[in-house]
This record gives C-alpha cells, structure tokens and sequence, in this order.
C-alpha cells in the first residue's frame, strides 16, 4: 500500500501541476514564453508516466479502460508517427523547434497525459478538485492580463499599454483559447452543481461561476483575438441550441440566450461604423471582419498554397513543421504585404492536411468524433453537460480554424478528452496488460528512475543546455567577438533540435559584424566561415527548404564574396519561384557582379509577379535609371507618383549617381505639394538644391520645413546657417 500510495501520489501531484505552467515564462531561456512551458510539461509528463507505469503493473485497477476514444487518439498518433517518418525531413518532424516545440515528441507526451489523466482522477472529486485549480490559475492569469494592461506589471518587452493583452503567453491568440476553455470549464461546474443543489442554495455558486465566466469572457474579449470570439459566440449558440432541443425544463432560458445573442449581433453589425466602436481595439478589431480584411486575404492564400502542397502528397503529407517548405515552393507572389516565412496555415484542417494528409486529417477529426460519441451515447453525462461540452468542442474547433494550438490549449483540449473518456469509461474493462509479481517491486522501481531520468535528459537536457548556450551567444560579452562565436560553435556542438535556430541566428550576428568597421579581420573571416560552413550544412539537412540558401546567400552577398553567393541564391529561387525577397537578393548579387541586365531583368520578373507591390516596383525603377532607361523609369514612376511612394531614398541615390538633381527637384517638388508633412522629404529637396548650386531654392525648402514640421525647425535652422557658409551636408 505504501508503494501504491508514493506512486499514485506522484501522478496526480504531477497532473494537478499542469495547471501552473502558464505562469512559466523562462527568461533565461531563448523564447522564453514558448520554451519554459513546454519543457515543463515534458518533464512533469515524463515523470508521472513512468510512475504510472509502475503503478499498473503492479496494481491493475489503474490500467487504461477500453474506449473509444482512447483508441481513436491512439490511432492518431501512429499515423502522424508514420507520416512523420516519412515525410521530407523526420527529424524536424518529430522534434520540431524553439519557437514552437510542437512535432510528434509533444504529440505523444499529450497522448501520454490523456492516458494517465484519465486513468488515475478515478472520482468525481478529483476531476472537480482539478477544475478548480484551474479556474483559480485562470483568473490570475486574467488579473495579470489586466494589470498588463494598466501598466501595473508586464514581462512581455514587446507589449504597450494599446495592445492586446496577452498575459504570461506573450501572444493574444493563445491567452484568448486559453480562456475560452475555461469560460466551458467554468459553465461544465456550474451545470453540473446546480443540478445536485436544492433551489435555495444556488445563490452562492452562480455568483461564483458566472463572475469567473464575465470575467473570462471579458479578457478574451480584450486580447482582440476575432476567431476565438466568434468561436465563443457559435459554441454559445449551439450549446443553448441542443438544450433547447433537449431539456423541456430549460428551453425557455436556452431560447432566450440565444435570441440574446442574435439581437447583441444584429445590434453590433448596424453600429459597427460609430466612431465609439473604432475607438475601442477589439470592438474595432470585430467590426472589420471582411473578405478584403488583410489578414482575411492573407488567410486564403495560405488556404490556397495549403492545398497545392496537400495535392501533390495526398495520402500521409510533407510530416510536421514542413508547412514552410510548402509555402515557399506554392508562394503566391500577393502574399507580398505579409510575413515571409508561414510555418503555420492557421488552419487547423489544412494544417493536419498538410502535415500528414487525409489519413492524419481523419485521424484527428476521428478523435473529435470519438468524444462526441462518448458524450451523447449512454448515461453518463446530462444533457446539460453534454450539450455545453460539444458547444465548447466547437467553439475551440471554430478557433483552430483561424490560428494554431500552443502548449496550454492542447493541455486543456486533452484534459477535456480524459475526463470525457473518464466519465464515459467507468463501466468499461481495463485493458490487459502484464502483470509484476511485487517480489519485483524494487527492480521495477529503479527500473522506472533509470528509465525516467534518462528520458528527461535526453529529451530535455541537450536541447535546454543548447538553448542556454544559444541566449549567452547573443549577449554581449566581457571577452569581445570571439567569446560570442565560442558560444555559437560550442551551441552546434550539442545537436538537437535548437541546432536550425542557432545557425540561423549565428548567419545574422555574422551578417552584423562583417559590417562593422571596427572589428578585427580575422574575427569577421572566422564569422563568415563559420556561418556559412554551417548554413551549409543546415540547407544539406532540409534541401527543399529555401530559407536556408537565402540565408546563406545573403551572407554572402554581404560579405562581398558575390560568385560564391549566386549559385545559392539561385537554387534559393529554384525552391520558391513566387517570392520576391530572393529575386531582389538575386538582382542585387548580379548587379555587383556587373550583370546590369541580369539584375534590371530579375528585377522586372519580381515587379511582374505582383505589379502593385511597390517594393519591387522601386526596386526595378531605380536599377533603371541607373542603368539610363529613363523611358522604363518614367514609366514606372508614373503609377508610383500616384501612390505618393516615389519620394524612396533608392530613387534618390539612383538620380545622384547619374547627376540628374533635375529629376529629384521635379519629383519631390510634386511629392511636397501632396504629402506636406514629409520631413525626409524637404531634406532631400533641399539636397538637390543645393548640389546643384541653388542655396536660395534649398533656404526656402528648408524654411518651408520648419513652418510645416515645427518639431524640426531646430534642425532646420542649423542646417540654413550652414548652407549660408557653404559647409552644408544634407545627405
């Protein structure tokens, strides 16, 4: 009994710990948000698992009983195994990265937590004793969230006061599903002990409940997260709707809730375009969900490249975290305005079609299926219950459509999961398995510490060691440069999945310090070598991923070594023929390399994939004028003289190289008259001006600054005195 009660003792002190890792924010850590929680919860699952290993072999009633959603999320997990493996490059798929650490390793602690969980909180007062931790963890996440918000507290240094709060999560979207869950949670508990209370001692647990449900409804509403707020209002809607099909005693209420909600939405829409509701962020935020919304758009074309990716391996997919390798090689060049590297469809069907196909696709939908079925078949869950867990099934379905799962949100989906299969399985069989005579019971013990200790260091401690290794790589050291490349290769060295992200890292500090005219050669050389031998190697690792030549291109490019960086940033262009960012790398190498064609015709290919980006349209009207096409140039400054966007610094430079001072005064003349706030502009004016001998002209300019832009008056006047001198330097 002693060692049954240590063993189970250990499980569920592990299991009742989750709850907590959402205030894990590791700041010793490289992504610190992401990483901290997710190598918690492995550890902590690690441990509870072998602990329960031991405990059902040595004790029976603890094993897993027969279900059906047991064995659809079991099923699951071997297919993407499978799809995984064989996908375009396994090891990312299994272990993933930093910024993410999803892929099967995580897939399979959660199957691992779904198994125990549901295994071991064998009563109702254990599940609500569960619960209730976090409900409670829940609303100090939200009054951090608040706090973030007035600017009592915040450990997020990219957040300000007029953004979406995003609490301990450092991204609105995952503190936003993550109080959905428990706007359900909190509505499971409160059905569930309002049944089992006389009428007159209800008072009490409806003002708890309903405060936690107002108060998570409205920090939800305050991350601006659209997706999880309509998810909210659909799962709202269908769960008072199967009510209302269900239960006699509570049509009425069902009814009103949700003729509540549709007068609230009919009310929203025709006061959508007030000035009090674009005053307010996330109101702001809901009131402009349209087909031409950015993101809307930018959903789409992802949708769109999704499927190409999705038709040419049908069946098991690309294997996880490969959605970036399909989104370069399927880039829709309109995708310009947006993020360049997508490794997420934000889309949960396409998501799992990308990373292992129908089969895995089906596979996930199955275990959806599975809980459903488990829910409205048999005794074991009241209507209520029943029709508010499917309601809030579909609203976190709804969310995933639009965004991505973190580490919290599959905690709570699978912590959902095994208390549906717990209250579903009761009456089911225990599954066989072996049993230990318990004159084993030592062995099997220290057996299990063997097993568990080795799994957390291989699993954890190489990739945390690296990741220490990485952050002290980019921190400033006492030694100079050459502490910091110690570091980097010392990072390399420990191989596990942080490896992708320390080169990429180390090809930007590179970058930075070949530019820097101050650091020794031989530091720089060792730089470059270093960062180049390793992007190398990454792009040998992944060779259909065009990140890594670009990477390494751009390195190179920088670093002056031109013929060494062209073949690679052509095969960079090779993997993604829609993406302008290589094109403009690729103009550039040419154009050092003396091929003013090549770059002018590169150039024009990345203009004529998407004529309304204006980058690129810069970009080839500058190499034109440089080149003296001043037809092509006319032209293309024509549309951009429309657009106010020709005052570019890169127009600017290219007419000075030419000495054409005419066209700069002709065209930011114009440019002045339409955007008279440009201070950069009067400058530039100014400039040709006065390079062309004309200080009255480039005076005026300048004082017709100052009285335009009086935060710059100041500079103004010192730079008329100068041009009075003759000592003027307005570049």
């Amino acid at each position: 009994m002693t060692i049954e009660k240590l063993l189970r003792g250990i499980v569920l002190a592990g299991v009742f710990l989750l709850p907590f890792v959402v205030f894990i924010i590791a700041q010793s850590l490289f992504f610190p948000f992401i990483t901290g929680k997710n190598f918690t919860f492995r550890i902590i699952v690690e441990i509870i698992t072998g602990s329960y290993l031991a405990l059902v072999l040595l004790y029976p009633a603890y094993r897993p009983r027969r279900s059906w959603l047991l064995g659809a999320f079991a099923l699951f997990v071997v297919i993407v195994a499978l799809a995984d493996a064989l996908g375009v490059y396994p090891f990312k798929s299994f272990w993933s990265n930093y910024e993410r650490m999803d892929g099967w390793v995580t897939l399979v602690h959660l199957f691992l937590y779904f198994v125990v969980a549901s295994s071991t909180l064998t009563t109702e007062k254990l599940w609500r004793y569960f619960w209730y931790v976090s409900l409670v963890v829940s609303v100090a996440v939200g009054l951090y969230g608040l706090s973030q918000l007035v600017g009592i507290a915040n450990l997020n240094p990219g957040f300000s006061s007029a953004a979406r709060i995003d609490a301990t999560f450092g991204n609105p979207i995952y503190l936003a599903v993550y109080m959905l869950f428990h706007i359900g949670i909190a509505a499971i508990l409160w059905a569930r002990e309002w049944a089992e209370r006389p009428a007159g001692r209800r008072l009490v647990i409806s003002t708890l409940y309903g405060s936690v449900i107002v108060f998570s409804t409205l920090i939800l509403f305050l991350t601006g997260t659209r997706g999880t707020i309509l998810g909210l209002i659909g799962g709202t809607l269908l769960g008072a709707l199967l009510i209302a099909l269900s239960s006699r005693e509570a049509r009425r209420i069902a009814l009103a809730v949700i003729a509540i909600f549709i007068v609230l939405g009919g009310t929203f829409f025709f006061v959508r375009d007030q000035a009090w509701v674009q005053q307010i962020p996330s109101l702001q935020r809901l009131a402009t969900i349209s087909l031409e919304d950015g993101t809307t758009r930018a959903r789409f074309m992802n949708w769109g490249m999704a499927w190409e990716g999705v038709k040419e391996r049908p069946i098991l997919g690309w294997g996880q975290e490969h959605y970036a390798i399909v989104f370069d090689k399927y880039y829709n060049p309109q995708m310009y305005g947006q993020e360049q590297w997508f490794d997420r469809v934000h889309n949960v069907i396409f998501d799992w079609l990308v990373a292992a196909g129908f089969l895995g696709l089906f596979g996930y939908l199955a275990i959806y299926v599975a809980a459903l079925l488990v829910l409205w078949r048999g005794d074991a869950f009241d209507v209520y219950e029943r029709s508010i867990l499917t309601g809030l099934l579909a609203a976190y379905f709804f969310h995933n459509l639009f965004v991505f799962d973190n580490i919290m949100s599959y905690i709570l989906f699978v912590s959902i999961l095994a208390y549906i299969a717990w209250r579903g399985g009761r009456a089911m069989q225990p599954l066989t398995l072996p049993s230990v005579p318990t004159r084993f019971t030592a062995v099997l013990v220290v057996g299990v510490v063997a097993v568990v200790g080795g799994s957390i260091s291989y699993v954890n401690g190489q990739p945390i060691a690296e990741n220490r290794t990485l952050l002290s790589a980019l921190r400033p050291q006492s030694e100079g440069l050459a502490k910091n490349l110690e570091y980097f290769k010392k990072a390399v060295e420990y191989g596990s999945f942080g490896t992708q992200e320390v080169r990429e890292q180390l090809a930007q500090a590179a970058a930075q310090v070949i530019r820097i005219d101050s650091i020794p050669l031989e530091v720089k050389q060792d730089f470059l070598d270093t960062a180049a031998r390793e992007m190398s190697l990454q792009a040998e690792r992944s060779p259909l991923d065009a990140r890594f030549p670009l990477f390494l291109g751009a390195l190179l490019n920088a670093a002056g070594d031109y013929e060494s960086a062209a073949p690679v940033l052509e095969r960079a262009h090779e993997l993604s023929p829609g993406k302008q960012t290589i094109l403009f790398e690729i103009a550039a190498n040419r154009y050092a390399r003396g091929d003013a064609e090549g770059a002018l015709a590169a150039y024009k290919q990345a203009y004529e994939l998407a004529p309304e980006f204006s980058e690129a349209q810069l970009y080839y009207a500058a190499l034109a004028i440089r080149v003296g096409n001043d037809m092509l140039a006319n032209e293309l400054l024509a549309s951009l003289i429309e657009t106010g966007k020709v005052a570019d610094s890169r127009i600017a430079a290219a007419y000075v190289a030419r000495g054409r001072y005419d066209k700069i005064t002709q065209i930011w003349e114009a440019h002045i008259k339409t955007h008279p706030a440009d201070a950069q502009a009067y400058l530039t004016l100014a400039a040709a001006y006065y390079e062309i001998g004309n200080s009255a002209k480039a005076i005026s300019t300048l004082e017709a600054a100052g009285s335009a832009i009086p935060e710059i008056k100041g500079r103004t006047d010192e730079l008329i005195q100068q041009v009075r001198a003759g000592v003027a330097n307005l570049e």
